[in-house]
Formats: C-alpha cells, structure tokens, sequence
C-alpha cells in the first residue's frame, strides 16, 4: 500500500476545457459552492476547501491528506452536480496538484487565464471565494494564505503591466457585439437584465461607447434604481415590467444569477408579435445561460453568448505579449513566496516545543525565586514575571527566526 501524502489539488473546468452548454451543467452559481465545499469538507482526507465560480470557470481548490483520493471524490462530486458520469467529465475536468495549481490560481488572479485577457472582475470573484469559504468554515490557513498572495499577484498585474489596458471585461466585449450589430448607439434603446457586477460592468460599457438610453431589469429594483442612477440615462424597473421593456429596446445583454432561463423562447415570440420589422439583439453573459438558445431561430432575433464572445475576443483582440509575459513571471514569483510559506510552517512543531519548553523552565524557576522573596510586593512579583518573559523572548527570537529559515530551504 503506498504511503499518502498532503498536497494542493486543483480541480475544474473552464473555457479552454469545456464549452459553455458543458460548463452551465456544473457551474457553481448560488449555494451551490458552499454546498459541494460543505460536502467535500466531510470527507476524512480533505482538509480545506474553496470554490471559485466565474462565467470562466468552476473550479474546487483542496488541501488534501491524500491528493488522489480527493480528487476522485471531487470528480465524482461535480459528476452528481452536473448529473453526469465521471467518465463523461474526463475530458472537461482538470486536475493540477501542488505548484501547479498554485501556479494556475496566481495566473487566473492576473487575468491571463479568462476570456479576456486582463479581465479585472476575478480580483472581486476570488475575494468571494475566499470569504465563503471562510463564512462555510472549510478555509484553513492554508487557503488563506493561498488566496491572499492570489489577490495581491492580482494587484501586482494591473498596476505594474498594462495587462488591464483596454478592453478588459466581458462587459466591455459584449457592449462591442453590440455596437457592431446595432448601428447608431446615440438613438438606440438598450436593456441590462441583472443588476450585479457583470451588469453594471455591461450598462457603463455601453454608455462609454455612447448610448444615452440604458434601461436596468431586476428582481431588487431598487438596486436596479441604483445602478441606472449611476450611469445616467436611463430607468431601473422590476422583472413585472421587463416585457415592456424588451417591445422597446434594440438590444438586451443579459447577466443575472438565475439558475433557470430568463428569457424564454415564448417570451421572445410574444416580445417580436409586437415588433416584426424591428431587429432584436440579445447577448448573454450569464452561466447558467439566461437566454433560451431557441430564440435564436425567431426572425430578427439574434442570439449571443460566452463562447460567441470568445470568438470575437480570439479574432479581434490583440494580445499584449510584454504584459502576459510579466504576469506569468509575478505568478511564478508568488508560488515561489507561498511554497517557502508552506515549508516555514514545518518549522511551527519545533518552535511551539522549544517556546513551551523554555516557558515551563522560566515558570518553574521563577516560583523557586519568589518562593524566597515573601517580603516582595505583588507589584514587584508582576515586574519580575514581565522582565523574565522579555529575556526569554529575546533570547528565542533569533532561534525561530533561524528554524524558519532552515524550513524554508527544505526541497
């Protein structure tokens, strides 16, 4: 029987694995993350555990006791989420161990791993992942520290390359389909169904490249209120109202959090009843799709989604070589900065144990001391007990510091 060992597991799948039909049957939108992290926090092997969800990718990050029993259980996992069988996900799902998957999360935080290369909303979605996994309790210091150093390699990529120059968002690409299918932007009406981050990123894109007009749907309407306050020009309404809204607009981008269709076929045909000479572009963004992929077959109806988006991105985005270069080489630096992390912690044991022990001896000989000091006050017994502490911590600092480094130059 071989020897286990602990290590890093990454496990998902994203655009370059999967394609968007794929990706939306496992995609870990709402509870369903914490859900499979909760799940996966019950097996005896798996120690800690995050997922990252984006329209990109769904991925699981695991501090395993045992790496190739976690990531069958993981396999499996995502195979029941996606009502599918292992085998089926054999070519979608990816499995990268220790460094490499250190690695890979350090890459996707510089945003060299999206569909947009630069894309800046990860930074928001690994902080999500980060504090539910925190909030669900499966977040050791491990990951921890993991997605810390991930945020900063973040922050590293977008203020020392020009990795973010540009169009840098899913947003800014789909208001670009747009304006290529729609023609005049200063008269059009648009429509932004969703109301969080990747539809505000969608409504001020839009309104950068000029539409005056640009309607926000949503459930919270008030947040709808808010986020058309913040762009100008435009309403924010309820779903009630959302009907009307598409009779009137020219082109709808649609980014919500549903897990079913919003925009139904039905919908669409009643909408283009009352519109039949007017084209109508609807472009999603969200995973789960919120648009039924049948409207595409109404007349003047056309249908847009990620993987439409990621062809546009591959033939017409210019890819800043300098810049993907220099992410690569932060993530390659911050891997390197975690893995002597990791290795300092074999030192903790040995410190903890050297500390307890120099503390019971400075203890021990502290009460034989005042043992035969009666005449001293309670006072002079505090000072006393306070100065020893002081000599023994400065006596062991240089210590802990050296079995630090002695740890981290451990291959």
């Amino acid at each position: 029987m071989t020897e286990s060992r602990r290590g890093i597991v990454c496990i998902g799948a994203s655009h370059q694995t999967a394609s968007l039909a794929a990706r939306e049957r496992f995609a870990l939108v709402g509870s369903k993350g914490r859900d499979l992290c909760t799940h996966l926090a019950e097996h005896p092997d798996v120690l800690e555990v995050a997922a990252v969800a984006t329209c990109n990718r769904s991925e699981l990050y695991i501090i395993a006791q045992d790496p190739e029993t976690v990531a069958e259980a993981a396999t499996k996992a995502f195979a029941e989420l996606a009502e599918a069988s292992p085998a089926e996900l054999a070519t979608m799902l990816v499995v990268r161990e220790d460094d490499d998957a250190v690695e890979h999360l350090f890459r996707v935080a510089g945003g060299i791993e999206s569909i947009v290369t630069g894309e800046a909303q990860i930074q928001g979605q690994l902080r999500d992942a980060h504090e539910a996994a925190q909030d669900a309790g499966t977040c050791g210091p491990v990951l921890d520290r993991l997605f810390r150093l991930a945020v900063e390699v973040g922050k590293r990529a977008r203020t020392e390359t020009t990795i973010g120059d540009g169009r840098a968002s899913i947003g800014s690409i789909a208001a670009e389909l747009v304006a290529t299918r729609v023609g005049n932007l200063d008269t059009a009406r648009m429509v932004v169904v969703g109301a969080g981050k990747m539809g505000g990123l969608a409504a001020r894109s839009l309104a950068h490249r000029g539409v005056q007009r640009i309607d926000i749907v949503n459930r919270n309407e008030a947040r709808a209120e808010r986020v058309a306050a913040s762009i100008g020009g435009g309403v924010g309404v309820g779903f009630d109202q959302l009907h009307a809204e598409l009779v009137q607009s020219d082109a709808v981008v649609s980014s919500t959090n549903a897990t079913h269709l919003v925009l139904r076929r039905d919908m669409i045909e009643a909408v283009m009843a009352e519109r039949p000479d007017r084209p109508l572009v609807l472009v999603d963004l969200a995973v789960p799709r919120d648009v039924d992929a049948d409207c595409a077959q109404i007349p003047n109806v056309h249908v847009f989604d990620l993987d439409d988006l990621e062809r546009v991105v591959a033939e017409t985005l210019h890819v800043r070589t300098d810049a993907v270069e220099g992410v690569e080489r932060m993530a390659l630096e911050g891997a390197a900065e975690f893995a002597r992390w990791l290795r300092s912690l074999a030192a903790t044991p040995a410190i903890r144990d050297m500390r307890d022990r120099a503390e019971a001896l400075r203890a021990s000989e502290l009460e034989r001391f005042l043992a035969r000091m009666p005449h001293l006050t309670a006072a002079d017994r505090q000072r006393i007990d306070q100065l020893t502490r002081g000599i023994v911590n400065r006596m062991l600092h240089e210590p802990t510091v050296r079995l630090r480094e002695a740890a981290e130059q451990l291959s």
